[in-house]
């Protein structure tokens, strides 16, 4: 059976990076806890090791099918493949799953500390996990701070944890020349779980520069084992909050935006002496387009994409819509690309007119979010409610006539207006589609006027 190429953006791909991940940071936490308190792991721990290296070697031969983007280009050639990852991560990756301590375990099964250390080699693909990481905080869809937000406390936690091992280490080392800090704390004899919350402790303390002075170093080997954490302390201290200042600011930025825009709009209308019940129907305003979309509207941060991507993205969003416009259908797929392209966005507070009965007629509607109801000034009565989806106003794009109809927003509203006149430019390109629109809007306004 062929093997498929797999795009690296591809679902497939994504749930196997998760999958790697877990497993490479299974690894890092319990293979230096291996070696440093040389605990015996049968059973289901054994079957959780073959598992893990059966899929690392596993993603060895994915990756020959595993394609690439070079520059913006994807490649997919089979060759180019095997040629990249050759000359890229193969040697690191062969070595990370060279099962070397099952064959140890096989000879020497009482070699606990050998066989540990031999697992070590699992942890070249930690460089891995950051790369995973960092593709995950610009290709998928989920917020980028929370991806930092967990690496970040999945590298801290980590480094505390190897501290801790480390340390639990160099104490048992020592303890065979009868002094250490596992013997001024009696803890030689204790058990694991004792051990390990001690040596964990005393990690966390150090590394935050807040030791108690209850565990301290007992040998020359321990004090220098405790001047390289302190170092590394104040290193992480720094990462960390660099870090962390950079992901509050990152998610304060846009309220700091919003609540800056709402001063200087407050400023200028208690300036000019604006009307207080006025003032709190802007203000309100700008609340809900914070509250629904944090002030920043697609249509306007998309602004910066070429102009195909931008057509293929208003499609996408719109063409269901335009497609249901009597005057637009058997339009060709060009005509309705430049339709979608001349809508314009307005966003409306509740209880204000978007068309009013005996007004000239210039433009149509078509609502996103919403509810707007359609109704006669001169008789009272309600037409009809439409909410997201619907459209108005059509027969006005053809026909020079007042309305016959006041409609207004029932709440906020999301609405595309499309203008007559950007309508007439779109229709000069198409001579052939305009008899067509004019003969069914014509249909239309007469059926509306029998009425």
């Amino acid at each position: 059976m062929k093997i498929p190429i797999f795009r690296p953006d591809s679902k497939f791909i994504r749930l196997w990076e998760v999958v790697i991940v877990s497993i490479t940071i299974y690894n890092a936490f319990l293979i230096p806890f291996r070696i440093a308190f040389q605990i015996r792991f049968d059973g289901i721990w054994i079957l959780l090791y073959l598992i893990g290296d059966a899929i690392l070697i596993a993603d060895i031969f994915l990756r020959f099918h595993l394609g690439y983007f070079d520059r913006g280009e994807y490649i997919a050639d089979p060759q180019m493949i095997a040629q990249y990852y050759r000359s890229g991560l193969l040697k690191r990756h062969l070595i990370a799953s060279f099962p070397g301590d099952l064959i140890v375990r096989i000879f020497f099964p009482k070699s606990l500390f050998i066989i540990a250390l031999l697992r070590l080699p699992r942890l070249l693909r930690l460089p891995q996990f950051y790369r995973i990481f960092n593709r995950w905080e610009t290709n998928i869809h989920i917020d980028p701070t929370l991806i930092r937000m967990c690496k970040l406390v999945i590298f801290i936690a980590l480094i505390t944890h190897w501290v801790a091992c480390g340390w639990f280490l160099i104490g048992s080392l020592e303890s065979r020349y009868g002094e250490s800090w596992l013997i001024n704390k009696s803890l030689e004899s204790a058990s694991t779980k004792t051990q390990y919350m001690n040596s964990l402790y005393w990690a966390i303390t150090t590394l935050t520069t807040v030791g108690y002075g209850d565990i301290t170093p007992a040998t020359e080997i321990e004090i220098i084992f405790t001047l390289i954490v302190m170092f590394l302390g104040i290193s992480m201290y720094a990462y960390i909050i660099g870090n962390v200042s950079s992901l509050i600011s990152n998610i304060d930025a846009a309220q700091a935006r919003y609540r800056e825009k709402l001063n200087q709009i407050q400023t200028y209308m208690r300036e000019n002496k604006i009307p207080p019940k006025l003032q709190q129907k802007i203000r309100d305003y700008y609340q809900y387009r914070w509250i629904e979309n944090r002030d920043i509207r697609d249509y306007h941060i998309l602004e910066e994409l070429p102009h195909p991507l931008k057509m293929k993205l208003a499609l996408q969003l719109h063409k269901e819509v335009i497609e249901k416009v009597p005057i637009f259908q058997g339009a060709t797929s060009q005509f309705v690309e430049e339709i979608v392209m001349a809508l314009k966005p307005e966003i409306l507070p509740p209880s204000e007119y978007i068309i009013r009965e005996g007004n000239w007629g210039n433009e149509m509607y078509f609502i996103k979010r919403g509810l707007v109801q359609a109704f006669s000034e001169k008789t009272g009565s309600v037409y009809r409610n439409m909410a997201a989806g619907t459209f108005f106003g059509e027969i006005a794009l053809v026909y020079e006539q007042r309305r016959t109809a006041s409609i207004i927003t029932l709440t906020y509203c999301e609405l595309f207006v499309l203008h007559k006149d950007d309508f007439k430019k779109v229709l000069e390109n198409y001579p052939d589609f305009a008899s067509h629109v004019t003969k069914i809007a014509k249909e239309r306004y007469e059926a509306e006027n029998k009425q």
